[in-house]
């Protein structure tokens, strides 16, 4: 008798949690913000970001609800001009790529974040590359990506360099409305940036090498 009214016991303690999780899901799918779809395109609203910060303190079990939160506040700080707290956000994007490494735009959002705060050039190359690793077709990503491996030394590391230049193929490829895109970030690239560009343009398509000083 004793053992069945543990295993009774087990089971209701069982359905309370799982009725837990599922009313603090739900709840937090009411709350929820729409999904960012880029990372740091645009300053989120102060609406979204409240929206963002309840879903994710709701259910803490969800790491979509975390990352989009943290990508959320990434998103103000890079657009607020050094006004926010960038290692506070740092820390927040750490913490959400634990639950969800394969995030490629919380590994851009770091790369950001770590320029921003002029990091040693070896982690901004790393979460750079994570970029990469984790969605390289990922097209929404192109145009901060091939800005952000730019603008600084990063492109010093050759296999970074490689992926990178799959983002110009890209463009000059198959993503034909990206192609101003080229000539912006070529106008703001570092040194090494406009050298990177030159070479990848003139290995790729070398009829497009006009579009990088097309910018006026």
């Amino acid at each position: 008798m004793k053992a069945i009214w543990q295993f009774r016991s087990f089971v209701a303690v069982t359905a309370i949690v799982v009725g837990v999780f599922a009313l603090s899901d739900l709840a937090a799918e009411f709350v929820r913000a729409t999904p960012t779809e880029s990372t740091a395109a645009r300053r989120p609203s102060s609406d979204l970001l409240s929206q963002s910060e309840r879903a994710a303190s709701i259910a803490p079990f969800r790491s979509d609800l975390k990352s989009e939160y943290a990508l959320a506040q990434a998103a103000q700080t890079l657009d607020s001009n050094g006004k926010n707290d960038v290692n506070e956000v740092d820390r927040q994007l750490k913490e959400a790529l634990v639950l969800a490494p394969h995030d490629s735009r919380m590994w851009l959002a770091l790369a950001m974040l770590e320029a921003r705060a002029k990091a040693a050039p070896r982690r901004i190359a790393e979460a750079l590359r994570m970029s990469y690793l984790t969605g390289q077709n990922r097209a929404e990503l192109i145009p901060r990506r091939l800005l952000s491996v730019t603008s600084d030394n990063s492109l010093s590391d050759p296999e970074l360099g490689e992926l990178a230049r799959g983002d110009v193929r890209a463009i000059l490829a198959r993503l034909q409305d990206q192609r101003p895109l080229l000539a912006s970030t070529y106008a703001s690239a570092s040194v090494i940036g406009k050298a990177f560009l030159q070479d990848s343009v003139t290995a790729i398509d070398p009829t497009a090498l006009d579009l990088l000083n097309s910018k006026k």
